[in-house]
């Protein structure tokens, strides 16, 4: 059988894994570590390395699981044990830890980077709407209140002069998926949404897009592979792996998106051509106090946590980039 150079090209990732990685055959039995993700782009690095063989060749047996609704479900699944690891934006894990559930962030999921933004509001392609400091009259639609949507409205207020404690925006809280639909029926004036299903809204023509995040700086952890600090504690190896072998892989898929489509839609259900055209994810290689840390004070300024704490307390301090 002769295979296609397009087939070839597809297999050339998992070629390239086997060979990099590959290791004498283990008779030992693996370590299973249950993980729950939801299945977004921000995932690519911990699916490579799991349907690539690179967990398995390092001793772990990595199991995941994409059936939880939301990061909250798997947050409190991975507090009662039900998962090991957890993947999860980073703002819950500081509302948890200033409610004393004692989790640490052991691996970067996605970076967020103002040069090709995946996170913004959908608006009317005729709206007047240049940027969410000109959002006024009529609700906006974000994923959470009092999450980095909202945050980033009042923060862009803020730094063009305005008042945001006296602003009289409505917040409405809504899916990312259901965004297009709500601004499309004049719903809302604007609506949060990420990538992939902006991407399907841009493609009908009838909306822009406008960054959210950017005003947070050039750079910052958005979302986090994360435990318990018992399980850290208890099982240091296998957490030491984990991070090592999602950074391995990051490494890999960031530099590949053309590669790696075909296996992210078929484990997502995304169409492998709206992968195509949208940004891709650029997966963290390391967890890094700078990248966690503007975001904490900036929610703690505008009264969306309770207070300021530093970063390294919510860190496995094993796994920290030094």
């Amino acid at each position: 059988m002769t295979l296609s150079l397009r087939a070839l090209g597809r297999l050339l990732p998992y070629v390239f894994a086997l060979v990099l990685f590959a290791g004498p055959a283990r008779t030992a039995d693996l370590q299973t570590v249950h993980v729950g993700l939801l299945p977004n782009d921000d995932m690519m690095s911990v699916l490579y390395a799991q349907q690539t063989g690179m967990f398995k060749d390092a001793g772990l047996d990595v199991q995941l699981d994409k059936s939880s609704p939301n990061g909250s479900a798997i947050a409190t699944a991975v507090q009662s044990g039900a998962y090991d690891i957890g993947k999860s934006s980073i703002t819950p894990i500081f509302d948890a830890y200033l409610h004393n559930v004692p989790f640490w962030i052991i691996a970067t999921g996605a970076m967020y980077q103002s040069s090709k933004p995946y996170v913004g509001f959908l608006v009317p392609i005729d709206s007047p709407i240049k940027s969410v400091k000109d959002l006024g009259a009529g609700a906006t639609a974000v994923s959470f209140i009092h999450d980095l949507g909202q945050l980033a409205v009042y923060k862009e207020i803020d730094e063009s002069g305005g008042d945001w404690k006296s602003s009289k925006l409505q917040f409405v809280e809504l899916p990312m998926s259901a965004s297009f639909a709500a601004v499309e029926a004049n719903r809302v004036v604007a609506g949060e949404v990420s990538y992939p299903p902006a991407q399907a809204a841009l493609d009908t023509g009838k909306v822009r897009l406008i960054p959210a995040y950017n005003t947070f700086g050039k750079e910052f952890i958005f979302s986090v592979w994360f435990t318990t600090q018992d399980y850290a504690k208890k099982h240091p190896d296998v957490v030491k792996t984990f991070a090592r072998v999602v950074a391995a892989a990051a490494r890999y898929t960031n530099a590949h998106p053309k590669e790696t489509a075909p296996m992210l839609a078929a484990y997502s259900g995304i169409p492998e051509a709206t992968i195509d055209r949208m940004p891709r994810v650029t997966n963290g290689t390391s967890v890094y106090v700078a990248g966690i840390q503007p975001l904490i004070n900036t929610m703690a300024k505008y009264n969306f946590i309770a207070r300021a704490f530093p970063a390294t307390e919510i860190i496995d301090p094993d796994i920290l980039a030094k």
